[in-house]
């Protein structure tokens, strides 16, 4: 039988997207997205609040494993501007102790309301962004767009989309490739205008 204070990812997933959407509802600039892939699709960031910062949410339920976590934490190390761990009670101390300091710790407890979290440790800047995996969140026609702006699209017209991403990432600082990747990341989420 299992045990009715312990919680599912189904349970924490839809509970944490209306915490996130009730706190930021005010703010018509924000997008949440499910399921971000990262590094080429290499991790799935579970849920992402993009606003002026990429904020990632790594959900460990109480039945999860932290067996993948340290190579979750790596990967999403390079593109997200801030990292928060949300786990149930039987996790967060050991997960705590696994994280880099910069990552926040939401704990999650079953009640007969629902799951309520609890901040245990919050996030801070990410030190240490890189620059092509971030380069690599822009689809092809979005970096040469990118490029095209800074006039820097000479040459690479027609190259691969890796060759794009090394232009993107030698000739644009990395404040200007978060910032363009912010932007196309919420306008994949905009529905289209009617005509």
């Amino acid at each position: 039988m299992i045990s009715p204070l312990l919680l599912f990812d189904a349970d924490i997933r839809p509970a944490l997207k209306t915490k996130l959407l009730t706190a930021h509802r005010n703010e018509p600039d924000t997008v949440l997205l499910d399921e971000l892939g990262v590094c080429r699709g290499e991790v799935r960031v579970d849920v992402a609040l993009v606003n002026g910062i990429i904020h990632g949410y790594e959900i460990k339920s109480d039945y999860d494993s932290l067996r993948r976590l340290p190579g979750q934490v790596e990967i999403y190390s390079k593109v997200l501007d801030k990292a928060t761990l949300v786990a149930g009670g039987r996790h967060v101390k050991e997960a705590a102790a696994i994280l880099p300091e910069w990552w926040g710790v939401l704990s999650v407890e079953a009640t007969r309301l629902g799951p309520r979290f609890k901040t245990f440790r919050r996030a801070q800047k990410n030190p240490a962004r890189d620059a092509r995996a971030l380069a690599e969140l822009l689809w092809l026609d979005d970096a040469m767009e990118l490029l095209e702006r800074h006039k820097l699209d000479r040459g690479v017209r027609g190259k691969p989309r890796r060759i794009v991403w090394d232009r993107v990432c030698t000739g644009l600082d990395i404040e200007v490739i978060a910032s363009a990747v912010r932007a196309n990341l919420k306008a994949r989420t905009k529905p289209p205008a009617h005509p």
